[in-house]
C-alpha cells in the first residue's frame, strides 16, 4: 500500500476552514460549501479560534445538522492565526486540499467536481485554482477577475501566488501531521504548501478560466497586510528562505534562491513606493552585495526618480 492510500481513508477533498469572529460571514461560507453536488465524499474541518461572537454558536449548529459533512473543532485558547493553521492542519485526511476560509465562499455548485475531475484526469497537474470575484466588505462586487486556461510551473509560483485561496484545489501533500515549526512565525500558510505540494508531485499548476468563488477585499488579516505591501514581500522572501531549508525542496535551491531575489526587489520598490526610502537603500546594499546586476539598479534608480 502506498503511502497516499495509507494516509488517505476518510474522503477525497479535505475542505480547509479557519475562522475567528466572523459571525457576519461563516453561514454564507458554509452554505456555499454545503450546496457542492459531487459524487464522490467531503468534509468540512473546520479550525474556530476561540471564536468571542456567535461564530462558535453558527459552526457547533451546522455541524450538529451536518455531522456527515462537517468535523468542528473549537480552541479553548486562541493560537493566532498561524497556530490555527497548523492545528488544523494535522485533521486534513483528503485526497485532495480545498480552502475556503470563514468570510469567504464559494459560487460555483459543480466547483469540487470540476476541479477533482480535473486533477483526476491530469496528474501533470498538482494544484488547480480559477478565475475569483473580489467582493467588497459591505457585499458589493468590486470586480471579477477571470482569465483564460493558464499553466504556472514551479519556478513561476515561486515568483507569484496566482492562485487565489478558495478557488484552490491541491493534491494532499503527505505531511500536515508535522508541518515545520517555522511554519508558526509566517503570516500565510496557503502557499508555501501549494511549492511543497507541487515539488511533492513533481507537477505543475494551472488555472481554469471560469469564476467559482468569491473573495473578499476588506475583512480578515489578509487586508492587513496588503496595507503594507513591502511586508508581504518580505515575508514571501522569509518564507522561500524557510523552503530552502527542507530536505524536499534542496533539488530546487537555485529557483528558490531567484524567487528570493524576486521577492526583495519587490520589497525594495515598495519600500521606496511607500516613502521608506532609507530601508529600501538597505535592501538595496544587501542585495548587491550578493550578487551585482545593473537591471537591478536600474530599477531602483527608476523608482526613486518617481519619489523625488
Amino acid at each position: 500500500m502506498s503511502d497516499t492510500q495509507q494516509l488517505i481513508t476518510n474522503c477525497t477533498v479535505s475542505i480547509f476552514l479557519l475562522t475567528y469572529n466572523q459571525e457576519q460571514y461563516i453561514s454564507q461560507t458554509l452554505e456555499s460549501i454545503l450546496s457542492q453536488e459531487t459524487d464522490f465524499s467531503y468534509k468540512i474541518i473546520i479550525g474556530d479560534d476561540a471564536s468571542e461572537d456567535n461564530t462558535s454558536l453558527i459552526c457547533s449548529e451546522y455541524a450538529s445538522r451536518f455531522p456527515e459533512k462537517i468535523e468542528y473543532h473549537r480552541h479553548c485558547n486562541n493560537l493566532g492565526l498561524m497556530g490555527n493553521f497548523v492545528k488544523t492542519a494535522t485533521r486534513l485526511k483528503g485526497k485532495y486540499i480545498a480552502i475556503c476560509d470563514g468570510d469567504d465562499y464559494w459560487l460555483d455548485s459543480l466547483k469540487l467536481q470540476k476541479q477533482v475531475n480535473f486533477l483526476e484526469e491530469n496528474h501533470k497537474y498538482a494544484l488547480v485554482g480559477t478565475g475569483v470575484q473580489l467582493v467588497l466588505k459591505n457585499g458589493e462586487i468590486s470586480e471579477k477577475v477571470n482569465m483564460d486556461f493558464q499553466e504556472i510551473s514551479l519556478e513561476e509560483l515561486i515568483e507569484d501566488n496566482k492562485i487565489s485561496a478558495p478557488t484552490a484545489v491541491f493534491r494532499n501533500y503527505l505531511e500536515l501531521q508535522n508541518l515545520p515549526h517555522w511554519f508558526h512565525t509566517i503570516p500565510y500558510g496557503d502557499w508555501p504548501l501549494y511549492l511543497m505540494s507541487l515539488q511533492k508531485y513533481e507537477a505543475m499548476a494551472c488555472i481554469l478560466p471560469e469564476v467559482t468563488a468569491a473573495y473578499r477585499l476588506q475583512s480578515g488579516v489578509s487586508f492587513k497586510m496588503r496595507k503594507n505591501l513591502s511586508s508581504v514581500f518580505k515575508n514571501n522572501a522569509r518564507i522561500l528562505d524557510f523552503l530552502a531549508t527542507e530536505k524536499l525542496m534542496k533539488p530546487i535551491a537555485k529557483e528558490l534562491y531567484s524567487g528570493w531575489r524576486h521577492q526583495k526587489l519587490k520589497q525594495l520598490l515598495a519600500l521606496n513606493n511607500e516613502q521608506k526610502l532609507g530601508s529600501g537603500f538597505l535592501v538595496l546594499l544587501m542585495l548587491m552585495a550578493l550578487k551585482p546586476s545593473i537591471k537591478m539598479l536600474r530599477h531602483y534608480l527608476y523608482s526613486l526618480k518617481k519619489q523625488l
